[in-house]
């Protein structure tokens, strides 16, 4: 049974990382302006830890694997997963900052600082999800469910197996 948490939780986030990454590329693909290179990646790293948090948290503690369940697992990862990957790109800019002196805006200011970046994250979040809801979480919501009844048939076959040998 642990084995299964263990291994869904991280399923549901690699799923998730992956797709994340998919519509990383989008956006740096269509964005204008620069800064968004490495934006597949803060976006993968973001899904990846907001889904394996979320599924684990409600599916995966408890074995529970409802659809219920994955539909609030997958549509608050994916919320949180634009705040998430909003707040990586900036710690990321102050990092290339604070090390290699550069990462600075077109007029050569600093990035915002983490502190403030909490709230800039926030606001990004919100412009981001106005946008791209339709891109994160509803197929957000549809990955959690496919996976929560495919390991809840995983259950269902575990114990009818383990009923078979105990008889």
């Amino acid at each position: 049974m642990a084995k299964n948490r263990v291994s869904s939780t991280l399923a549901a986030g690699l799923v998730a990382g992956i797709s994340g990454s998919l519509v990383g590329l989008i956006v740096s693909n269509t964005a204008s302006g620069s800064g968004y290179e490495l934006f597949p990646l803060y976006a993968a790293l973001a899904a990846f830890l907001s889904a394996a948090l979320f599924w684990w948290l409600l599916l995966g503690r408890k074995n529970n694997y409802t659809i219920v369940r994955g539909v609030f697992a997958g549509g608050l990862a994916s919320i949180v997963s634009h705040y998430l990957c909003w707040y990586l790109l900036i710690l990321a800019q102050n990092l290339c900052y604070w090390v290699w002196k550069s990462c600075t805006s077109s007029l050569g200011e600093p990035p915002a600082d983490p502190i403030l970046g909490l709230l800039g994250a926030a606001g990004l979040s919100f412009f981001s999800l106005i946008f791209y809801w339709w891109l994160t979480v509803i197929p957000g919501i549809l990955i959690a469910v496919v996976l929560s009844i495919w390991y809840r048939r995983g259950e269902k076959n575990s114990e009818v197996k383990i009923s078979e040998v105990s008889s």
